[in-house]
């Protein structure tokens, strides 16, 4: 199984740090995107071939309401692909909530870039493999 962790650039140097360390530790890819267009240009170069993936995004609300959309038409891409007899990876995703993030939609102007924080014990978990949201 393929595994990726995406992070935000509003992470603090040492959060980032102390995150792709413990990433490493768990064998996950670390894709660090300014937006959410990279993130995915960079998932997609990672996949390779059509083996299962699990995929961990530390997200603040503001940016996970935004990304829901994605994940829906993914999710129906998905159906659509096996209604047609071709094959679908299995696709695992895990949300890790940023301490101090934006609530709003469209709220970057409110975003503490530089100062904000995964939450630990929901990263440790999600990169242990539990704490899985959505299955694909």
């Amino acid at each position: 199984m393929r595994k990726i962790l995406l992070l935000p650039f509003c992470l603090s140097r040492q959060s980032l740090s102390n995150i792709e360390r413990l990433a490493a530790e768990h064998g996950y890819a670390v894709v660090v995107a300014r937006t959410t267009a990279k993130a995915l240009a960079e998932v997609r170069r990672h996949a390779g071939s059509g083996e299962p993936m699990r995929i961990v995004g530390v997200v603040c609300d503001g940016r996970a309401k935004k990304v829901w959309a994605g994940l829906a038409l993914l999710k129906i891409r998905q159906w659509g692909k096996k209604a047609l007899g071709m094959k679908a990876r299995r696709i695992e995703l895990a949300r890790v909530p940023i301490v101090g993030g934006t609530k709003s939609l469209f709220g970057r102007r409110s975003c503490r870039v530089g100062f904000n924080l995964a939450e630990e014990e929901g990263l440790q978990r999600a990169l242990a493999g539990a704490d899985t949201f959505m299955r694909l």
